[in-house]
């Protein structure tokens, strides 16, 4: 008797149950990707105990036919491919028809739909349980499919018990449900948990629209959009300012041809072009939407049963697109913050004629044009907050007048009412304060933007003839002016960026580095043994910092040479050199005991320009002014220090003439 034996159906479907349905989320990811590829612009996901007991999927696509509905609970019964060649030019989510067979085996399921275009033709209803047809009938039903699974793997009790609690499991699905809707705008996603609504995304077809449902208003007002197009290769999306930084990359997903998936490439190229512009510290990672077109037949989707690990063949040519896409965004503008007067109270009374009302519900247009699908009632959320929803006239003012500079009133020309959902970070009434300033992302309207609004200028390679110096205020901001806008500077953080650049480049061979200065009496450092250690392994990056010390015995070092700067007048009161080199050693004490590792040169760096920068309190002369600006405007990123917080902050000309009534 033979060994080797073909598995029957059942059991082979059970074993790739395993493999593509390990948790209900799996099973929801592909019914809605099924219903996707069906066309459908409608989904509604209904479950109960997250997902374990029950899981409908409803959709407003093609439907199927009798004949296609029973084929497709066979195993590798499929109407997105036809041949293998077909795998290199996948244009949908599914492709091996292994997802409803393979949850079918481990539930009870029942399909229940109907083909689109004949609306004389029954609709058909299959039921099944542990993959065992039961039933095929007819039933009166709308175009479109509802599938239903109860009891997910209730005739597989090792899998079952190894499923988590319920909000776990729901959680997973919110979670999906989230990066469904960010991949695709165009469709309104609603789900439902025990009859109370969860999650629900409008289908307006805005990208920033989608952005708000899953991210949240504050963190959408935060994020700048990505658009680089190379060889092939077009990215598109958003990505974070330093202001939405989060302690996780949670926030940060990746499509391929509106695929989620993982990349490790995408991840890295995100990472170092954010570190290029912005330095983070720790665990900090910004929310990032990278949506990414290529040519299918440039990428294997066909890796990992679940779709979500790919290949691509010019991975490298990917890595650079979006490392230019992100690095390019932030440049435009959205490291620099700007200041926006909130309307005033009386204005807005009187101009604006602001109706409160509640939050418009997501999708709701189009679910009273179908309310069998999308109507289902839900428990209302009871942190449900009302807003107002007629702001389109102060938006569209706001913006005339940042494109024109014109000084008539905001309110005028007002249009028709905007819905809310594509304005994330909407500002309160206006009762809720006059006159108060708030810093928004650089390029923002109050209330948010739109997803193509300017970002903002670019100040590298501007001279001082377009960015005049007025005056320091408060011995710690430098006021400049430019054609747009009034500018205030930040002094010690400017002197900051300007230095830390020129010891990274002398570090890279890219530059001279800081100028230096040799001491005609050399003099001694004496450390404790601890800050000995440190110095020690840090003797080369402290010379490149402008500081050439050597071992003198002991725990001291000799010190033959320091940075020119240090010696300026500006220091002389706090010690000179001595002082400066000092404080550089007890911070990277600090640093390397805190963290139990040795630092990287890059932080040897960032702490040697900080404590050799201009401090806050430094009367500073036109000329000193004048030449810190101009060092300022041709560094890489004038927007943020080293340590990432903001350089620049602009008052736009359009705001402060509205202030001032012109």
């Amino acid at each position: 008797m033979s060994k080797v034996r073909v598995l029957d159906d059942t059991t082979a479907n059970q074993i790739a149950a395993g493999e593509v349905v390990e948790r209900p989320a799996a099973a929801v990811k592909e019914l809605v990707e099924n219903a996707l590829d069906a066309g459908a612009r409608r989904i509604l996901v209904e479950l109960d105990e997250g997902g374990k007991y029950l899981i409908r999927v409803t959709d407003d696509g093609s439907g199927m036919t009798q004949e296609d509905a029973v084929l497709s609970l066979q195993r590798h019964a499929t109407s997105k491919i036809r041949t293998a060649d077909d795998l290199w030019a996948i244009t949908t989510m599914g492709f091996r028809g292994e997802a409803l067979p393979s949850i079918a085996s481990v539930s009870q399921m029942s399909i229940v739909t109907k083909a689109a275009g004949d609306d004389e033709a029954p609709g058909v209803r299959v039921r099944c349980a542990g993959g065992s047809l039961e039933e095929v009938s007819e039933v009166g039903a709308r175009a479109g499919t509802s599938i239903t699974v109860e009891n997910l793997f209730y005739n597989v009790p090792a899998r079952l018990k190894f499923l988590k609690s319920s909000s776990t499991e729901l959680n997973h699905i919110v979670e999906l449900m989230q990066r469904l809707a960010l991949a695709r705008p165009d469709v309104a996603f609603r789900l439902l948990h025990g009859g109370g609504e969860v999650f629900a995304s409008g289908g307006s077809g805005a990208a920033m629209d989608a952005c708000v449902h899953v991210f949240g208003r504050e963190t959408a007002r935060h994020l700048v959009p990505l658009d680089y197009e190379s060889a092939g290769l077009h990215v598109t999306g958003f990505v974070g300012t330093p202001a939405a930084l989060k302690t996780s990359r949670s926030a940060q997903h990746t499509f391929v041809n509106r695929r989620f998936v993982r990349s490790k490439a995408v991840t890295r190229a995100l990472d170092e072009a954010y570190k290029s512009v912005q330095t983070l510290h720790g665990t900090r990672y910004p929310p990032a939407v990278v949506m990414i077109e290529v040519d299918p037949a440039q990428v294997d989707v066909n890796v990992s049963p679940t779709k979500t690990e790919v290949r691509f063949t010019r991975e490298g040519d990917i890595y650079a697109a979006v490392y230019k896409a992100v690095q390019e965004a932030l440049m435009a503008g959205g490291l620099v913050p700007t200041v926006v007067q909130k309307m005033n109270s009386r204005e807005g009374a009187r101009e604006a004629a602001l109706t409160p009302g509640p939050s418009p519900r997501v999708g709701r247009g189009e679910a009273e044009a179908h309310p069998s699908l999308l109507s289902v009632p839900a428990r209302p959320a009871g942190n449900t907050r009302q807003e107002p929803r007629d702001m389109a006239a102060f938006h569209e003012a706001y913006q005339e007048r940042a494109r024109q500079g014109m000084d008539d009133d905001p309110f005028e020309g007002s249009g028709p009412p905007a819905d809310l959902t594509r304005l994330p970070g909407s500002p309160p009434s206006p009762s809720e304060g006059e006159g108060r300033g708030e810093v928004l992302g650089r390029g923002e309207v109050p209330g948010g933007a739109s997803e193509d609004a300017a970002t903002g200028a670019d100040y590298r390679g501007h001279d001082l003839a377009s960015l005049r110096v007025l005056a320091q205020t408060r011995n710690m901001y430098i006021l400049a002016q430019t054609d747009q806008a009034l500018v205030l500077i930040d002094q010690h953080i400017a002197h900051e960026r300007v230095l830390y650049e020129k010891l990274l480049a002398g570090a890279e061979g890219a530059g001279a580095g800081v100028p230096t200065q040799r001491l005609m009496m050399p003099w001694t450092l004496e450390l404790s043994k601890r800050e000995y250690l440190v110095v020690e392994k840090r003797l080369g990056d402290l010379r490149r910092a402008g500081f050439d010390l050597e071992p003198f015995g002991g725990d001291s070092f000799v010190v033959r040479s320091v940075p020119a700067s240090v010696a300026q007048k500006h220091l002389k009161a706090q010690g000179g050199a001595a002082e400066v080199l000092r404080e550089i050693v007890e911070e990277l004490v600090e640093k390397t005991v805190s963290r139990r590792l040795l630092l990287p040169a890059e932080e040897v760096l960032i702490t040697a320009s900080c404590k050799m920068a201009v401090k806050a309190g430094d009367p500073l002369s036109f000329e000193e002014m004048d030449a810190l600006v101009a060092d300022l405007l041709h560094s890489e990123n004038p927007y943020t220090c080293p340590h990432g917080r903001p350089i620049i902050v602009e008052l736009p000309n359009g705001d402060l003439d509205r202030k001032f009534g012109r």
